[in-house]
């Protein structure tokens, strides 16, 4: 009897299983669930980055004014540079955020060029401490790019920042992981150009002895100055911006 009466529920159960197996017979019909993002995974930009080029223009010095303080720039900083710096700020325990630092290191005698049809820089100094300089290098390729925030700041120990014998440090932040040991060869460059630059305005070309490389991680390398694109000029003074008088 127990027997019957199982198989007679089984009987029961297939009209209900095949109607359930109806419903969900086409792909479209289903329910992906989320995707699953690793902790480095980074979201892919809303563009790629052709709104900077109108800021260029005129050259050789663009509107670096202007594109500091565009909304479209601070969002693009605030996305693509969210680790941690300990190069600037009077509190080191709360340190301001990079993103927010990066448009005070290019906010006096600023510029924005292109290089290649490709590349992208703005450059500038702290205004009332040149001494403290950021230049922002984009690789607009793709819908990726590379962006690299290079800053130099001096070591306040030993001489004056305005003094032959006073040394920098050049800080690198980047916004994807790159090779320490194998820079792009477009932005050692610009870093280098950047220095010709500063000479020809007879503005401070600083002497780096130190140099770090620091990934969205956090995580920091240290860098052969000169291999980063640093020294290719002979250290010069600031005649053009007051400098600050004690160390």
């Amino acid at each position: 009897m127990r027997t019957t009466l199982q198989l007679a529920a089984a009987l029961l159960l297939i009209p209900a299983a095949a109607a359930a197996s109806a419903q969900v017979s086409s792909p479209d019909k289903l329910v992906s669930p989320p995707p699953t993002h690793t902790p480095h995974q980074r979201p892919q930009p809303t563009d790629d980055l052709q709104w900077l080029w109108p800021f260029t223009k005129p050259a050789p010095i663009g509107r670096a004014d202007d594109l500091r303080v565009n909304g479209r720039f601070q969002s693009l900083l605030t996305r693509e540079f969210k680790q941690p710096q300990a190069m600037w700020g009077s509190d080191p325990n709360h340190p301001p955020a990079l993103a927010t630092i990066v448009p005070l290191f290019i906010t006096k005698y600023g510029a924005v060029s292109s290089s290649s049809n490709r590349y992208i820089t703005i450059d500038g100094c702290v205004p009332s401490f040149c001494s403290a300089a950021g230049l922002l290098w984009i690789d607009t390729q793709g819908h990726d790019p590379l962006i690299v925030f290079a800053a130099t700041n001096w070591i306040t120990a030993g001489a004056a920042a305005n003094e032959p014998g006073a040394g920098y440090e050049l800080w690198l932040y980047s916004n994807k992981n790159i090779d320490a040991k194998s820079l792009p060869f477009a932005l050692k460059t610009s870093i280098a150009d950047w220095s010709a630059r500063l000479a020809a305005a007879h503005r401070l070309v600083p002497h780096v002895t130190r140099a770090l490389l620091v990934e969205p991680s956090g995580a920091p390398f240290a860098l052969d100055p000169e291999l980063a694109g640093a020294n290719t000029l002979a250290p010069q003074p600031d005649t053009v911006t007051p400098q600050p008088t004690d160390n």
